[in-house]
């Protein structure tokens, strides 16, 4: 819903400023005060093209500001765009200067023009002869349609199992490219895999080779100190052992008395226990020794083999076990190829089957929606003053163009929202031929079969604001009054704003704006004012006579407010 728009230094329009109504708003004014440009002015904040002559005398700086409140719909869009807000306040505003680039701004954040456009699709719809046209697009007629036909749930049964469809063919897609990158590498991954098998390292055992290889190179170490204590003690050519017990064999006997000589016996012989005993631990530890420094060249060639492989593959060891196991799935995923793609497959078509059903049964609700949507707009129409538009609404089979969001299920081309193509066609005079609804040249004529399609749908969908263009224009009294009952009806539960120069209209609105243009010596500006009841009897006296002092008009104008006529 707008609430608010402003404008300033727009062609004559200085500063002006509007506070809606949610329901039935109109403008008027004399012929070139400029009501449409408040339109125009809408929809620069809306996203459209800018145009540099726009910009009045006040300055080089053309400035627009709408303030709506925004639904959910349109918050999901605002935080997809990465916009901070707060609450359900949108303020979309456009500058538009003499030089350089117009501006676009979402709550003071500046975002790209198409942004904001995208943005005021979602909080506007525009029927007349204006790029802004929502109807004329297939997408939108298809939903019109839909939303008439209450064919929310069928929707959305197809869209699901249109996405289990797009799903299993993906996953059929994903098979065969796996397969053929697994058939392309299959020698390659079978030498690789067979290379780690053969060395067949376990998760852990780098780090503990490496630990018991250095603690055994220490242990080497140890043990050529042993051997050459051992030579040192009892070599080929004589150690220390020898020499002792050489000394002690040969040493003379002493007598009794003979003290010192028999101390130095019995250290020597001492001496000589304490080698023998350090010899036999120099020869068990050397025996020890020996039997573990036995397996250190196979422990070298082990972390030789796993420390040549990690390089080779220029991963951790831990990852390369993973790397074979992935390598070990594939080729079994290879030898099980077909059986596989058989199950995907069949995946596939029963999915492609639910897919066709549920396009089958969405198809059918919208062919017998179409019937009854064509009556009611049609007896609309000529209860709108136009007997003689008819409008036929067409459901045909998408066609095979090339789109990647479309699926084909065998003579069938089926998208997200179904297998059709709906077009809205219309003949504005008999003999006429009938053309796409957006083709029609008359702003008015289009407006009103928008009216009429709005009053066919009621309550249902989205409450955007509505906006009318010229929609009054070629009405006769009788056609204008159905006119304006209509507008009343549908600004019941929608935002509803046009221009107009029928009295009946104007009088029907809830808010009622004159859009003024004063000419002085030098200088000519408009404005905009909010009318309250005296001056709209005055303002709609002067649509009914030419003069808001006419006292006929002005009793003909109270008694259309008063809705006595």
């Amino acid at each position: 819903m707008l609430q608010r728009l402003r404008v300033k230094n727009f062609l004559l329009m200085g500063d002006a400023a509007l506070e809606l109504s949610p329901h039935l708003n109109v403008l008027s004014g004399e012929t070139g005060t400029g009501k449409s440009l408040l339109l125009d002015a809408l929809g620069l904040a809306l996203g459209a093209r800018a145009k540099a002559d726009w910009i009045g005398p006040d300055g080089d700086l053309l400035l627009v500001e709408a303030c709506f409140q925004g639904d959910r719909s349109v918050r999901r869009i605002v935080k997809s765009m990465g916009l901070v807000t707060q609450g359900s306040e949108l303020i979309l505003s456009r500058q538009v200067r003499s030089s350089g680039p117009s501006r676009c701004f979402v709550n003071g954040q500046q975002v790209l023009q198409r942004d904001l456009r995208r943005l005021g699709s979602q909080l506007v719809e525009i029927h007349g002869q204006r790029q802004e046209e929502r109807f004329r697009h297939a997408e939108v007629q298809r939903d019109l349609l839909d939303l008439f036909g209450d064919l929310g749930a069928p929707r959305r049964a197809l869209r699901a199992c249109f996405e289990a469809a797009g799903e299993a063919g993906e996953a059929l897609r994903a098979h065969d490219d796996e397969h053929a990158a697994l058939s392309r590498d299959e020698e390659y991954l079978r030498f690789q895999l067979q290379e780690i098998e053969e060395i067949d390292p376990v998760e852990g055992e780098l780090e503990e080779v490496r630990e018991r290889v250095r603690v055994l190179k220490a242990l080497a170490q140890r043990s050529e100190w042993l051997v050459g204590a051992d030579a040192a003690f009892n070599g080929p050519e004589g150690g220390i052992l020898e020499a002792l017990e050489t000394l002690d064999a040969h040493l003379p006997a002493g007598g009794e008395s003979d003290t010192e000589h028999n101390e130095l016996q019995v250290e020597l012989r001492s001496l000589l226990q304490q080698v023998r005993r350090f010899y036999r631990t120099l020869g068990s530890l050397r025996r020890d020794h020996d039997g573990e420094l036995g397996g250190l060249p196979a422990l070298e060639q082990r972390l030789s083999k796993l420390e040549q492989l990690q390089r080779k593959h220029r991963k951790p060891l831990g990852e390369l076990l993973e790397t074979a196991e992935e390598m070990r799935r594939g080729l079994a995923k290879l030898a099980e190829g077909d059986r596989h793609r058989a199950e995907v497959e069949g995946v596939r078509v029963e999915r492609l089957s639910e897919l066709r059903q549920a396009a089958g049964v969405l198809s059918e609700a919208r062919r017998e929606a179409v019937g009854d949507l064509g009556r009611l707009v049609a007896a609309e129409l000529k209860a709108l003053g136009m007997p003689g538009v008819e409008v036929q609404i067409e459901v045909e089979p998408l066609s095979t163009a090339r789109d990647d969001s479309l699926l084909r299920c065998d003579d069938l081309v089926i998208g997200p929202t179904g297998a059709d193509r709906i077009c809205f066609l219309a003949r504005t005079n008999p003999g006429a031929p009938l053309r796409p609804m957006g083709e029609i040249a008359s702003g008015g004529e289009m407006a009103r079969i928008a009216l009429a399609l709005r009053v066919v749908l009621g309550k249902r969908g989205r409450s955007l604001l509505t906006v009318f263009d010229e929609i009054d224009a070629g009405l006769g009294a009788t056609a204008a009054q159905a006119v304006a009952r209509r507008l009343t009806t549908i600004s019941r539960h929608r935002q509803v704003l046009l221009v107009t120069h029928l009295p009946v209209i104007a009088a029907a609105a809830d808010r009622h704006f004159q859009v003024w243009k004063r000419q002085g010596a030098t200088e000519t500006e408009s404005g905009v004012e909010h009318l309250v009841e005296p001056q709209r009897v005055g303002e709609i006296a002067r649509m009914l006579s030419g003069s808001a002092l006419d006292d006929r008009a002005r009793a003909h104008a109270a008694a259309l407010l008063g809705g006595e006529v």
